[in-house]
Parts: structure tokens; C-alpha cells; sequence
């Protein structure tokens, strides 16, 4: 199965583009993003430079250069993989390579932050007046899911969403912080009202990534039961590393 089980004492050689998760209380799975480059990793990293939407954004060199220093980077728990080709780390590039050009508001402040950011439907496009495509929003999970999706690897299958399990509000702020209480906040989000909502949350990435390669590149993920918000993973040899929240969702 390609999840690579991280270990406290011996640092793991992980690949680029692998899809790295972080725990909020483990083994609830707070944040997804990934990997900038060829990485070695040990349980608990919080200084492993990554691809990702904290928010900010993270793609390319220009979003790289609207984030302070601490943005680019996130802790590591989880390792998630596909075994990836020249085409599609090309694919890849490509695709972070056209989100990071995307005209979005880049310069920091908390307004243009959560222009960038959406929770529900995870990949959004905001569209000027004349309906021409400006940019994405995007979740931690969509990010990384429209990022596969552009190497024809449909890791989630959102298409089907009234399948998924019921997010209450709780979990949500599990997830995105306790701002997220506030009505007005929701609502920039896509979530407004008081739930229960349907959500693809960073969990389902690593049941998704739990599976044979050839069914992963073939059939997308249907999470059945919020349970799979958590993913667990084993207690490795070394001294105890227990997660430390922090705020990217």
C-alpha cells in the first residue's frame, strides 16, 4: 500500500510530489499538501517546505514570493504516494506552474487570504464579470486533488458528494479553526448556515492513497463514514512526537 509510515528516530527518504499530511489531535488529519522535493522525513517534521494552500498559496515563485517563510512550510505525519512517470511529474509542473501565474490577490492581507481559500466545493473557480476564468480557490484537499486531476488521477470522487458522510459543526472547526463559528466566515468559506454540510476532508486523501496503485489511478474514493476524517498510523521506534497543532486546514 503506498502510505510510507514515517519514524521518529530514522529520517525516510520521501519523493517529490508525494501527498504529506499533518495531524491536528491524531489521528484527526488537519492539513494536506505536497512535497516541494526529494525530502528526507522524520514523524513530526514542522519544517518541511511544501506545495500547498494554508492559506496563502503556495505554488511557484510568485506565490512563494506574496508568503512569509513560515507559509511555505508545514509538519509532516503522513506520507501518501503514487508511483508517478516523467509524464506526470511534467503534468505536475505544468499545473503548479499555471495555478502560481493565476490573477489572485497575493499581497497578504487577511482579505486577499481568504480570497484565495474556499472549503466547499474544494476547487472554485472565481470568474470576472464577463464570466472569464481569474483564478481557483481552493481547500487543503482540493488543492492537492485538481493538482492529480491534471495527470488524469482522480483521487476523491466529489462528483458524488451527496455520498459522503455528514460534517457537523464541531468537525468543521476541528478543521478550520474556531473563526469558522462566525456565520460571516462560513459563508466566505461555502458553508454557510449550521450544517451539517457535505465536505471532503484531508482524511479521505490518505484512505484514498491506502489502496493498490492501479485502483487508485482508475477509481476515485468515496469516503463512507465520517470516521474517515482520522487516519492512523502506526507508533514507530524512536522518542514520542506528538503532533502540534497549528493553524494551515
Amino acid at each position: 500500500m503506498p502510505i510510507l509510515h514515517l519514524r521518529t528516530d530514522t529520517p525516510q527518504n520521501c519523493i517529490k510530489y508525494s501527498i504529506v499530511g499533518h495531524y491536528g489531535t491524531r489521528p484527526f488529519v488537519k492539513h494536506a499538501a505536497i512535497l516541494k522535493g526529494d525530502t528526507a522525513v522524520l514523524f513530526g517534521a514542522d519544517d518541511i517546505f511544501v506545495w500547498h494552500i494554508g492559506p496563502p498559496l503556495v505554488a511557484g515563485p510568485q506565490t512563494t514570493a506574496a508568503a512569509a517563510e513560515k507559509g511555505r512550510k508545514t509538519s509532516i505525519h503522513i506520507v501518501g504516494f503514487v508511483n508517478l512517470d516523467a509524464d506526470d511529474i511534467e503534468g505536475i509542473e505544468t499545473w503548479l506552474s499555471d495555478v502560481d501565474k493565476e490573477d489572485r490577490p497575493l499581497k497578504g492581507s487577511l482579505t486577499d487570504v481568504l480570497a484565495q481559500y474556499r472549503v466547499s466545493p474544494p476547487i472554485y473557480w472565481v470568474m470576472a464579470e464577463n464570466h472569464t476564468p481569474l483564478y481557483r480557490q481552493f481547500s487543503c484537499v482540493g488543492f492537492v486533488m485538481d493538482c492529480y486531476r491534471a495527470i488524469a488521477i482522480n483521487l476523491i470522487d466529489d462528483a458524488q458528494l451527496d455520498r459522503f458522510p455528514d460534517v457537523t459543526i464541531d468537525q468543521v472547526v476541528a478543521a478550520y479553526g474556531p473563526t469558522v463559528q462566525r456565520d460571516e466566515f462560513r459563508n466566505k468559506l461555502g458553508i454557510p448556515g449550521q450544517g451539517p454540510w457535505k465536505i471532503v476532508l484531508a482524511g479521505y486523501l490518505f484512505h484514498s492513497l491506502n489502496r493498490d496503485n492501479t485502483v487508485i489511478r482508475h477509481t476515485p474514493y468515496v469516503p463512507s463514514n465520517i470516521a474517515e476524517k482520522d487516519f492512523q498510523t502506526p507508533d514507530l521506534p524512536g522518542p514520542a512526537a506528538a503532533p502540534v497543532e497549528q493553524a494551515n486546514s
